[in-house]
């Protein structure tokens, strides 16, 4: 079965692999000056944290694996104060991820304490589910996807249900399936005609986050669904939140961007290079 962790790793490194030289630097260079001297990575306010470090962790390891910024991140993850189930999840992500370098037995500790306290936060939980991917080296097994996978559902998928959501769920579901082509089909029609994908189904604009789990999501288990000319366009609306901090923002009007995004980002135009090839 594949990895959820190493799919993801592995188009946003497509995407990575995409940018200019110069667009490469600048990124490496914007993500080193959030850095702080604890090696943690600045969130939006400035101060560092569990989440805004994960997403600077994985876009470093996509950008560049051997970069000097990514030990002190790690140092960081494995010992910063994870008070939400948000942080919680970023932080085992990373701690499992590092224990899978050195042997079996290292996992252990922080893989018993994911399984045994899983999180009841949405987001948190389709994170779990990535913390959770990481530590088995064939990817998660049937059953704990199934299981995550009932979690993140609502009571019933349809225009109500955040595009992240269907998103996470489709990723977890058996491609091929008429569970799949359903998830794919409300997904579709979260699409925006001039480029990207919305939140919801009544929103009328696009954002980064919702094209860039939209398209992961798609092109991991309908990859069919979309067209050159939707890959087009989607690659023309990730371009237009690339900010003048050399970072990836929510949208185009934002004017600053952050780690978060900037991951979001190299995912969405990996998932168009991977389109157009």
């Amino acid at each position: 079965m594949a990895s959820l962790f190493r799919n993801l790793e592995a188009m946003a490194s497509n995407g990575a692999g995409g940018l200019t030289p110069d667009a490469h630097t600048a990124i490496v260079d914007a993500l080193a000056r959030l850095q702080r001297p604890d090696g943690g990575c600045a969130a939006p306010s400035g101060t560092p944290d569990a989440y805004y470090s994960c997403f600077a962790w994985l876009c470093l390891r996509a950008l560049d694996p051997a970069a000097p910024a990514i030990p002190p991140l790690e140092r960081y993850l494995l010992t910063c104060p994870a008070a939400s189930p948000v942080d919680r999840s970023c932080a085992r992500l990373v701690q499992l991820n590092a224990a899978s370098r050195t042997s079996p037995l290292a996992r252990l500790r922080p893989l018993l304490a994911l399984l045994l306290s899983p999180p009841r936060d949405l987001y948190a939980s389709f994170l779990y589910a990535l913390a959770l991917d990481a530590a088995f080296a064939s990817g998660l097994p049937a059953f704990l996807k199934r299981r995550i996978a009932k979690k993140i559902s609502g009571a019933r998928d349809g225009p109500q249900t955040a595009t992240p959501r269907l998103a996470a769920k489709l990723t977890l579901t058996q491609p091929g399936t008429p569970a799949a082509a359903a998830l794919a089909s409300l997904l579709l029609q979260r699409r925006r005609p001039t480029g990207g994908f919305a939140s919801s189904a009544a929103a009328p604009a696009p954002d980064l986050l919702a094209t860039a789990v939209a398209r992961f999501a798609l092109a991991s288990c309908a990859p069919a669904a979309l067209t050159p000319a939707d890959t087009a366009a989607d690659l023309a609306f990730t371009e237009t939140c690339w900010t003048d901090d050399a970072l990836f923002a929510p949208a185009p009007y934002s004017t600053h961007g952050d780690s978060e995004h900037t991951f979001y980002a190299l995912l969405a135009l990996g998932s168009c290079i991977r389109n157009q090839g």
